[in-house]
């Protein structure tokens, strides 16, 4: 039954008999109510068949997709294997290549970057931190064995770098560098200067010939408006220090020693008579110039004695004289081995009164107070060393 014949029917019934078409009315009425619901059954079941067979489909699509694809022929291209730009073309941009910097003497290298046409090679993927500058000064203990050039190679700085940065300690003689001295290692090559009493950076800068806007570095602690207080330690860039010798020199034809300059190994003599005490060098306690490690000169290793010029100088103990004559910033200078571990240095003589290899007694006179050396007036530079260590002399007056 179609709606077109439901209608055809409707209109026939209704010229009918009222009675009549009342029930014709509502037979139409019930089939048209049956005619809907087998309709909305129908739907449900094209809707179910739909579900189930739509996964089915699905999965279908997915296998043909899988199958063209495996079919698929994939072929690389091989650089080697283009004959012309147009098949491939490949561009590399030249590579820039960092340049190394590097403080004093350190080696630049020059990489050139590729040619265009090439492959370039992948980035690294990591970074590579180039090794920076110190930006302290470090202290260095001498061992058994160092020299100055070991040790500057050690730090990879110029030998001279570490002489100038300890004039004090050596007393410019880094022929004479012994085991448990306290070098001071600059972070680059150069100087490092004791400020003197009423110093200026003009001065400064003159002695060591670098301009003066090199004083104001990173490494020290100064600026224009302030004035320079006396102990201050200043690194000096590519400062050029005071002359000094490699070897010992001999004695200068202007001054008189008593002997040519001489040298001793340490003598193991037990019967030295030394007491294992010492008496005063000068014969009074009075101090004039640096003491031993003074926060003013932390590398003077010493204590400056107060003498006249021509003042008679004893020694500390009794021993073996190991050395007598010049020693560079020593000026003239004694050393005695006590036989006990213990050694003295004297220092800055006008005139030596032993010689090398000569038994001494305590309090015997070595010679007269000078200013030979290093020295800027008469004093005597007074040092105990036990086993090579500096000692401080204040820790052993009577």
């Amino acid at each position: 039954m179609t709606m077109d014949n439901s209608t055809e029917s409707l209109e026939t019934v209704m010229g009918e008999d009222p009675g009549v078409a009342i029930g014709s009315l509502a037979h139409l009425m019930a089939k048209g109510i049956a005619w809907a619901w087998r309709l909305q059954s129908d739907r449900r079941s094209i809707a179910s068949m739909l579900g189930r067979y739509s996964a089915h489909l699905g999965l279908l699509v997915l296998v043909v997709l899988l199958f063209l694809v495996g079919q698929a022929t994939l072929t690389p291209v091989s650089v080697a294997n283009v004959a012309s730009p147009s098949a491939l073309q490949v561009v590399a941009e030249p590579v820039a290549t960092p340049t190394a910097v590097g403080f004093s003497g350190a080696t630049v290298r020059h990489v050139t970057s590729q040619s265009q046409g090439a492959i370039s090679r992948r980035a690294v993927p990591y970074t590579t931190v180039p090794e920076r500058v110190r930006l302290e000064v470090i202290t260095y203990t001498v061992g058994a064995g160092d020299t100055v050039y070991g040790i500057a190679e050690k730090f990879e700085l110029s030998p001279y770098s570490i002489v100038w940065s300890n004039m004090e300690t050596l007393q410019g003689a880094p022929w004479d560098l012994q085991p448990g001295l306290i070098l001071s290692i600059p972070p680059i090559d150069g100087a490092y200067h004791t400020v003197a009493r009423g110093e200026t950076l003009e001065e400064i800068a003159l002695a060591y010939e670098v301009e003066v806007s090199s004083l104001y570095n990173v490494w020290n602690a100064i600026d224009p408006e302030s004035r320079l207080r006396e102990g201050l330690l200043l690194v000096i860039p590519n400062g050029i220090g005071p002359d000094f010798d490699w070897e010992p020199p001999p004695p200068p034809p202007n001054v008189m020693v008593a002997q040519s300059t001489s040298y001793y190994g340490s003598v193991d003599v037990s019967m030295t008579g030394a007491s294992g005490w010492f008496v005063l060098p000068t014969g009074s306690y009075a101090v004039s110039g640096w003491y031993f490690h003074d926060p003013r000169n932390p590398g003077h290793i010493g204590l400056d004695y107060r003498c006249s010029l021509g003042d008679a100088i004893y020694a500390a103990d009794s021993g073996i004289v190991i050395f007598s004559g010049w020693s560079g910033g020593y000026g003239n200078l004694v050393r005695v081995d006590h036989g006990n571990g213990f050694t003295t240095r004297y220092a800055h003589f006008d005139s030596i009164y032993v010689t090398a290899g000569q038994y001494v007694t305590q309090g015997q006179v070595l010679g007269a107070c000078g200013t030979t050396g290093w020295s800027t007036g008469p004093h005597l530079h007074y040092e105990i060393r036990f086993n090579g260590v500096a000692q401080d002399p204040l820790l052993y007056e009577p």
